[in-house]
């Protein structure tokens, strides 16, 4: 699934730099628990990851990590700060989603989920990666639920340092669920700039998951978890693809 996932994010990541950089937003604005990003903090998002891309050359999901969070945020969508249990960080986090359906009438058709965590954009230091995906006939499924590993779901943590070096973990035991509201998907995502044969609606992901990692992929760290065992509701923008 993960190359899968890689490929759906390169056709689309160029959007998000676009309209990021199109806003005249000049300092956050917080509702509650949603947060609306400063054009200056998307840029600093983009910037410090950017880094430990390269400072990382080997690890492509920091790339597709980067380009999911700023695909999200570049069509409009603003991030919640969710509460979860973690230990990979004690600073609060914000989390956005994208849920992607693609439509087969011969059957076949899927959807994935991918919700993106990160701690304060300005000084970015955490990332969260969770994703799903799931197969169905000619309607692509709403949701999906089960054990880390296989075709269902995947996670990642990673802690970026001063200069980029990063601290990868890969979660290799627990579980997810995904589940898109399939009545209440909301209007059109605001920034989205249009594209032939997709459709952008903003929708609510309600997830929960038990996540836990092992030890870090160069094992100079130990383990990791991070749960949330009710489920949260992550604004989310939803990519339907036709023909």
């Amino acid at each position: 699934m993960q190359l899968s996932r890689s490929r759906l994010y390169a056709g689309i990541a160029a959007l998000s730099l676009a309209a990021a950089c199109g806003s005249d937003i000049t300092g956050p604005t917080q509702q509650g628990d949603v947060v609306a990003l400063s054009a200056a903090q998307v840029n600093s998002l983009d910037s410090a990851v950017t880094v430990a891309v390269n400072t990382n050359p080997g690890n492509s999901d920091m790339r597709t990590l980067l380009d999911s969070a700023l695909t999200v945020l570049g069509a409009g969508v603003q991030a919640r700060q969710i509460d979860i249990n973690t230990d990979v960080t004690t600073a609060p986090l914000l989390f956005v989603g994208i849920h992607r359906t693609f439509t087969h009438a011969s059957g076949g058709s899927f959807s994935t989920w991918t919700v993106v965590g990160f701690d304060d954009p300005s000084h970015v230091s955490t990332l969260m990666d969770l994703g799903g995906f799931a197969q169905a006939g000619s309607t692509p499924p709403n949701s999906v639920s089960g054990p880390i590993g296989g075709t269902v779901g995947n996670a990642r943590f990673f802690q970026i340092a001063p200069g980029g070096a990063t601290t990868n973990w890969i979660v290799s035991s627990g579980t997810e669920s995904f589940v898109s509201d399939s009545v209440t998907v909301g209007g059109a995502c605001p920034g989205f700039k249009p594209i032939a044969n997709v459709t952008c609606t903003t929708e609510t992901m309600h997830v929960h998951f038990d996540l836990h990692a092992a030890g870090s992929t160069d094992g100079n760290a130990g383990a990791r978890h991070a749960s949330a065992l009710t489920d949260v509701d992550v604004p989310t923008m939803r990519l339907d693809y036709h023909g």
